[in-house]
């Protein structure tokens, strides 16, 4: 089964303070570069970074890394065009594909493939997403082929969670899901990380 993933590297960090979070160090690489490195760690054929404003240097930290940097125009719009500009980058005989925000450092490879392996075992064909303890629908999550037109067609600040229906939840643990959005996020990366 061939997968591709799509990091989503293209927001603006408003809510973190001064700078980018994604290019924030964090455990001595760029919070960016460590997602990258958990979802390359699950054997994914193919990585998409979609980046924005901040894109040059994205692909600066990522340089020396086999992804291919995609620059979505309309980023101020929000994910929905994030997501439309990373699958329309899209080989065309991938079989799914997985949808990772860049801002969450602490997933494991571990975690990820077992995504995969439960994307694999339900032949391809049903989304397959993070959950958290309680069962809430989390990231990141794989999508079959066959929701790929629809996620091209994305646009807005909705992004995808509302074409989720008939989907496999797989418990990956709290701690993996944090995502940075502010300052406080990073400190309590930073603490879970050591």
């Amino acid at each position: 089964m061939r997968l591709a993933a799509l990091i989503l590297a293209a927001g603006r960090s408003r809510r973190f303070g001064d700078g980018n979070k994604l290019l924030a160090t964090l455990g001595g690489q760029p919070v960016v570069r460590r997602t990258v490195a958990s979802v390359r760690g699950a054997g994914l054929q193919d990585i998409i970074a979609v980046t924005g404003p901040d894109g040059d240097a994205i692909a600066h930290v990522l340089a020396d890394v086999p992804v291919r940097c995609v620059r979505c125009a309309d980023d101020g719009d929000g994910l929905g065009y994030s997501i439309a500009a990373g699958t329309g980058a899209l080989d065309v005989d991938i079989d799914g594909v997985m949808i990772v925000p860049a801002d969450m450092p602490l997933l494991t490879a571990g975690s990820l493939r077992l995504l995969v392996s439960v994307f694999a075992a339900q032949g391809g064909r049903r989304i397959v997403h993070a959950a958290d303890a309680a069962g809430a629908q989390r990231n990141p999550v794989i999508w079959p082929r066959a929701m790929i037109v629809q996620l091209t067609a994305l646009h807005g600040s909705a992004g995808a969670k509302a074409l989720i229906r008939d989907a496999v939840a797989v418990r990956i643990p709290d701690r993996e899901l944090l995502d940075i959005d502010t300052e406080a996020d990073f400190a309590e990366a930073r603490q879970a990380i050591g």
